[in-house]
């Protein structure tokens, strides 16, 4: 019987302290929320993404797997761009809004967010890429001079980078 007078002590208790209990909650609740006005976590900024690495590194690994045809011999690769494709890095924004006898002012800022390196560097959080758009390729091959080593030169450049037949220049290699 104690325990359910002390239930009953309780709950009156608690009946007393609803509306202050209530307001608690919610301004709880209200300080749990995000606040899109004040603060915008990942809004996007698109930059150019690293043409010369990626050009180059691409060429390369391009060079060598057309180098593993039968009869093509050595192989070098020239790529060309109709742009640089883009990477698009998470921003973070923060703006502020004052009121001076009636006139309202905004202010903001923009930063880049960057994750920091265990080594010490830091490095912009990349939220996606675009891969750069090709306009043509020359492929300068020793076994260039053979009708088939010249096509499947061209149908495996053709499935590297989407370019079509008439984008696409073999030559022989002297």
């Amino acid at each position: 019987m104690d325990a359910k007078r002390a239930a009953n002590a309780v709950l009156e208790k608690l009946k007393s302290l609803k509306y202050v209990l209530l307001v608690l909650l919610v301004g709880l609740a209200l300080l749990l929320m995000p606040s899109g006005e004040d603060r915008e976590r990942e809004s996007s900024e698109t930059e150019p993404a690293p043409q010369a690495d990626l050009g180059s590194d691409l060429e390369a690994r391009l060079a060598q797997i057309l180098s593993l045809i039968d009869g093509a011999g050595d192989v070098r690769v020239l790529l060309t761009y109709a742009d640089d494709g883009e990477r698009v890095l998470a921003r973070d924004t923060e703006s502020t809004v004052e009121t001076r006898s009636g006139e309202a002012r905004t202010e903001s800022s923009e930063q880049n967010l960057v994750v920091q390196r265990s080594g010490g560097g830091s490095e912009p959080v990349e939220v996606t890429r675009r891969s750069p758009v090709f306009r043509g390729a020359v492929v300068a091959a020793q076994g260039a001079g053979n009708a088939a080593v010249r096509l499947e030169l061209l149908e495996a450049v053709k499935a590297a980078t989407g370019l079509t037949a008439d984008a696409v220049k073999i030559v022989k290699m002297k």
